[in-house]
């Protein structure tokens, strides 16, 4: 099946540069993560917080919107126009950081642009992947999936040790413009794309009746419905904690330096490596609602690890698991809702996953203050605990979930009346 969806030329195509934006994306947010503590060191942690929830307030407006545009328009072309627009939002904001042209006042901009970087990929996110049926076939879906999963993660671990050592010898806005060279490769292969998919989006409705009507189709769906509660559990209360804060957790914490830092954050890729070419090989386990419900559950588990851990060892253990975690909920949850989900609502319901990406970011905004009041020991473990137990909420309230993808019994037929 990997084959099949690779013998696709389009498919190839998108798939390099899903690659291409999986290895820039965590460049431009960490470099920007180190960035702000060195130029504002009295209020780096609410600073950082407020960074994530830009970009997760722009995640909350547009992705709904993202999908709608996905079910609306040529797909092919909504990817284009994002990416065009990708390149020229992060060169305003590599400009920005490395001339300051405000002073102290800098960060707002950063903010501002930051939102709309975020809102940009809202759209983009959702058009990518309810592209991916019409490229290769229903038949071949659970390969592509995780072949684009695997694409992603590979580059993953390669671009967080770099991040570190180029944000240790260089200026951060030096480390942002690099990040833009991959745009030369990434325009061109999505201007390369043939293939034509359009949304099935009823045209005489409105952009909010179409919003509404995906909404609807969501809550009435109970396997999408549960397979959206699970994402949005580890990506709300899960996700602040290790991902968003992380990097400054590291650093003040365990007192780890940017390169060692990228060293650490190494494993978390290192896990999503793995999790990526398991799912890869093992594309079975991608179709089943025990698979999601275990990953999430794992991610809780090490999240309670990461949160009590002072050992730069278990840390990086558990961070692996992190990765994992992450990577299996994804396909899973993807792959499910894929499969489940009607192709003229697929945009609008694939829009929930980057919603969800929204929330976990804005999220950052009152972890960080409260990191601030309480410390951040204090806060980690309370998200940690919470996400176990909505987990285990969710998998009790639904007992449908852990029945998808289960293959039945076939039972033997009643022998006949006077049979032997």
């Amino acid at each position: 099946m990997s084959r099949g969806a690779l013998s696709h030329r389009d498919f190839r195509l998108l798939l390099a540069g899903s690659a291409l934006v999986s290895f820039v994306m965590p460049m431009q947010f960490l470099t920007q993560v180190f960035w702000v503590p060195d130029n504002y060191t009295g209020h780096k942690i609410l600073f950082v917080g407020l960074l994530g929830a830009s970009r997760g307030s722009a995640m909350l407006l547009f992705s709904l919107v993202g999908g709608a545009f996905a079910d609306r328009f040529e797909r092919r072309r909504v990817l284009l126009s994002c990416e065009c627009a990708a390149l020229t939002i992060n060169a305003l904001i590599a400009l920005l950081m490395l001339t300051e042209p405000l002073g102290d006042g800098t960060i707002a901009l950063l903010l501002v642009l930051s939102f709309f970087a975020s809102g940009n990929m809202a759209v983009d996110m959702p058009t990518r992947t309810a592209s991916t049926p019409g490229i290769v076939g229903m038949d071949a879906l659970p390969s592509a999936i995780t072949l684009q999963m695997v694409a992603q993660q590979v580059t993953f671990p390669l671009a967080l040790p770099l991040v570190g050592f180029l944000n240790g010898v260089m200026d951060g806005g030096k480390v942002y413009a690099l990040t833009l060279l991959a745009w030369l490769a990434i325009i061109p292969l999505i201007a390369m794309l043939r293939y034509r998919s359009v949304g099935g989006a009823n045209r005489a409705e409105t952009m909010l009746g179409n919003i509404r009507s995906g909404l609807a189709y969501t809550r009435r769906d109970s396997t999408i419905f549960a397979v959206i509660a699970m994402v949005f559990t580890m990506q709300c209360i899960g996700m602040p904690g290790p991902a968003t804060l992380g990097p400054v957790w590291m650093r003040e914490v365990l007192g780890l330096s940017k390169t060692q830092f990228g060293f650490m954050a190494m494993t978390w890729g290192i896990g999503t490596m793995v999790g990526s070419l398991f799912f890869a090989l093992q594309r079975q386990y991608a179709t089943r609602g025990t698979t999601l419900c275990f990953c999430v559950i794992g991610f809780a588990i090490c999240a309670i690890g990461f949160a009590h851990s002072r050992s730069v060892p278990i840390t990086a253990l558990v961070n692996a698991g992190l990765g994992f975690a992450l990577v299996g909920t994804t396909v899973t949850a993807s792959t499910i809702v894929q499969q489940t989900v009607s192709d003229e609502m697929r945009g609008r319901v694939l829009g929930l996953f980057p919603l969800a990406m929204g929330f976990s970011m804005l999220g950052a905004a009152p972890v960080s203050w409260a990191g601030e009041v309480f410390g951040l020991p204090v806060v980690f473990p309370i998200l940690a605990w919470a996400t176990l137990i909505a987990t285990a909420g969710i998998i009790i309230s639904r007992p449908s979930l852990r029945l998808v993808g289960r293959r039945l019994p076939v039972l033997a037929p009643a022998a006949a009346p006077g049979g032997g």
